[in-house]
């Protein structure tokens, strides 16, 4: 995510700049990849680049993988990487999964150009760029768009033949092929607390693009925020008002690791009438059960629904010693989690890291 969202800043950029730039886009796989559809890069005019394609090795891996990988080229002009900045923007800020559809080829008269993108947030929410012809092929992307099979893959291609004529009399039609990307709502974390043992987690899960809060019980003005990276700050001088800072969905993490025992008692019970998929808590598991205890002792047992949201003690177990080494356990369980793997060695895993069926 933090790739892509570097990337949006770059074609908005590179606009401001007045400069022209080449769009490297992945528009289709096959088999095992490292990188799905949507994966981007752009090059500047001095040949520096912004963005991957694949684990780093550009050219090796286009070499030793051009059957399993179709990459778009695309010279933008200024306007034109300005108005696909502001598109990528909108698509990762946007707080539900949304698809991003764009045409690869294109034959006939009347057809859309290739690179002409929509992306959809509904039938009726769809935002274009580029010039999509004359001919039904935005309408029929669009509803494809909404269909559940996109969200089953990494990205699929679906191939069009649209007739030129409404009433078909003469047979001639236009042909274009599109790549549907799935973009999901950024990964939310807010971590309750904001001792030393905070600032590795919070500049971890920044560096990974997720959307990052820190809640301290004191004022901002005490909490220096470039201790965090590009995490927000936020007071909440009483835990028990932790709903009226952040908002729990569907794609947040929670931590809680003040160190103050009554402190992480009403931000455990906080969360617990929230909808947050994860819910991590610092410190031993006798200290949890010990929380639990007191929640059932004030009338305000933790809920069964929520308990297989609970991970406490937090973090996978990675070994190590100091506050990086448990912030990279925790910022590793909260990925695993969020992506639904089992946070196992990969070597153990009998199918592919990243393997799935094609869609033609």
């Amino acid at each position: 995510m933090s790739d892509q969202r570097a990337i949006a800043q770059e074609l908005v950029r590179a606009a401001q700049r007045g400069e022209d730039v080449v769009l490297a886009s992945v528009v289709r796989t096959a088999g095992a990849t490292y990188r799905g559809v949507g994966a981007r890069m752009v090059v500047r005019g001095d040949g520096t680049t912004v963005g991957l394609l694949s684990g780093g090795c550009l050219e090796g891996e286009v070499v030793q993988r051009a059957a399993r990988v179709e990459i778009l080229l695309e010279r933008r002009s200024t306007e034109s990487a300005g108005a696909l900045g502001v598109l990528l923007a909108s698509a990762l800020d946007d707080a539900r999964p949304c698809v991003i559809a764009t045409v690869v080829r294109a034959a006939g008269d009347g057809a859309p150009e290739i690179g002409a993108r929509v992306l959809v947030r509904s039938p009726s929410m769809a935002t274009r760029d580029g010039n999509w012809g004359r001919v039904g092929a935005l309408e029929a992307v669009i509803a494809d768009a909404q269909s559940g099979e996109v969200g089953a893959r990494r990205g699929m291609n679906l191939n069009y033949a649209i007739p030129l004529h409404q009433d078909g009399a003469r047979g001639e039609v236009v042909s274009i092929q599109v790549a549907f990307e799935l973009v999901m709502p950024s990964i939310e974390v807010a971590i309750c607390g904001s001792g030393p043992d905070v600032v590795p987690v919070a500049r971890l899960a920044t560096a990974l693009g997720w959307a990052v809060t820190v809640v301290d019980s004191r004022p901002v003005s005490f909490t220096p925020p470039e201790r965090f990276g590009s995490a927000r700050v936020v007071e909440c001088a009483h835990s028990d008002r932790l709903a009226d800072v952040i908002l729990p969905g569907a794609r947040t993490a929670a931590i809680v690791m003040s160190h103050n025992y009554e402190r992480d008692l009403d931000y455990l019970d906080a969360l617990a009438r929230a909808d947050a998929v994860y819910i991590g808590v610092l410190g031993p598991r006798a200290r949890t059960e010990r929380m639990l205890g007191d929640l059932a002792a004030r009338g305000r047992p933790f809920p069964e629904s929520m308990r297989e949201r609970l991970f406490a003690p937090i973090g996978l177990d990675v070994g190590g010693d100091g506050a990086e080494a448990i912030a990279l356990s925790i910022v590793a369980e909260i990925s695993a989690v969020m992506f639904g793997r089992s946070g196992s060695h990969l070597s153990e895993n009998v199918a592919g890291i990243h393997e799935e069926p094609v869609f033609a």
